[in-house]
C-alpha cells in the first residue's frame, strides 16, 4: 500500500508552454516575441551523467521560435535600424544533473535563422490578426543559416530559511549562433520545497510538493558574438548587421505557483542595450507546465 501510495506521488514528465512578448510591456521591438514547447522526463539509465541515489537525471526536448525587430519595423531603409530583423527556429536537447542544492545542464543546440525560420511570416500573420497599427517589413533581415550551439549552466542553491534561499548560476554558450557567459545572483522568497524537488530547477517535481514564491534575478553576460545581430561568425553577410554591445545587465522578476501537478509563471525581464544605436528593453513572460 506504501509502494502504490507513493508511486501515485511521483511524476516522471512534463509538458511545458511558455510566451514571451513585449507587448507585455506596451513596446515592440528588439526581442518582442518568443513561443517555447517543451517536454521532459526523468530517466533511470546513465546519460552522459552516472545516475546515483543523490541525483535526479532528467531529458528534455525544447522546440523554439524567437522573433527580433528593430525600432522602426515599418521601414524600409535599413540606415533607420538599431537593430537587424531577425528569427530562429531551433530543437535543443538538454541533459539536467539535479542534486541536493546544485544542478548542472548540458544542452545541444540546433536551429535556422532567417526566411526559412518562419518568424517574419509569423509576426506579419500575428501583426495582421490582432489589428496592430505597425506593419514589420522584414527588410534585409539575417540570412538564412543552420546554427548549432553548445551550451552549459550550472546553478548552485545557498538556502537561508526553510522559505529563503539565494543562488548563484553561471551559463555560457560556444557554437555558430551565440557565444557568451553569464553569471547571475537570484533571491527567493515564500513557500519552498527541497531544492531537488522545487519548480526553482525548472524540472519534474513530484505531484504533492506545492509552491508559492517571488524571486529577483540579476545576471551580468558577457556576449563574445550574436549572430542574429552581426550575422556570420565570419562577418560576409550581404544583408544589413550591426555590432554587438559586449556587456548586457538583466533583471528579472517572477512570481511562481505550483499547485500539484500544475505549475503558473509570471516573469518581467529587463536587459541593457545589446547593440551601440539601442536602448534597454523589457518583455513579460508567461508559463505553464503539467506534471505526470
Amino acid at each position: 500500500m506504501f509502494s502504490l501510495t507513493s508511486f501515485s506521488q511521483e511524476s516522471r514528465n512534463q509538458i511545458e508552454f511558455i510566451l514571451e512578448n513585449d507587448k507585455f510591456s506596451s513596446v515592440d521591438k528588439y526581442y518582442t516575441n518568443g513561443l517555447f514547447l517543451s517536454y521532459k522526463r526523468i530517466i533511470e539509465n546513465d546519460f552522459i551523467f552516472k545516475n546515483k541515489e543523490d541525483n535526479r537525471l532528467q531529458l528534455s526536448f525544447v522546440f523554439g521560435n524567437e522573433i527580433y525587430t528593430p525600432t522602426e519595423l515599418s521601414s524600409f531603409d535599413a540606415s533607420d535600424f538599431d537593430r537587424p530583423f531577425a528569427g530562429w527556429f531551433f530543437l535543443k536537447t538538454v541533459v539536467t544533473n539535479i542534486k541536493d542544492n546544485s544542478l548542472l545542464e548540458l544542452a545541444l543546440e540546433t536551429g535556422v535563422t532567417g526566411e526559412q525560420s518562419f518568424s517574419g511570416d509569423l509576426q506579419t500573420w500575428f501583426h495582421d490578426f490582432l489589428g496592430i497599427g505597425d506593419f514589420p517589413t522584414w527588410e534585409q533581415q539575417i540570412e538564412n543559416k543552420f546554427v548549432i550551439n553548445l551550451k552549459s549552466r550550472y546553478l548552485y542553491n545557498a538556502p537561508i530559511k526553510s522559505n529563503q534561499s539565494f543562488q548563484y548560476a553561471v551559463e555560457s554558450s560556444v557554437g555558430t549562433k551565440d557565444i557568451f557567459l553569464e553569471n547571475g545572483i537570484g533571491y527567493y522568497l515564500g513557500k519552498l520545497q527541497t531544492f531537488k524537488n522545487s519548480s526553482r530547477t525548472n524540472s519534474v517535481t513530484d505531484i504533492i510538493s506545492n509552491e508559492f514564491y517571488g524571486f529577483v534575478n540579476l545576471s551580468h553576460t558577457y556576449v563574445l558574438h550574436n549572430t542574429l545581430i552581426q550575422g556570420s561568425l565570419d562577418h560576409d553577410d550581404e544583408t544589413f548587421t550591426t555590432a554587438r554591445t559586449p556587456h548586457i545587465v538583466r533583471l528579472k522578476l517572477g512570481v511562481v505557483l505550483k499547485l500539484k501537478k500544475n505549475t503558473y509563471r509570471i516573469l518581467y525581464n529587463f536587459n541593457t542595450k545589446e547593440t551601440p544605436d539601442s536602448t534597454a528593453h523589457s518583455y513579460g513572460t508567461i508559463t505553464y507546465s503539467r506534471n505526470f
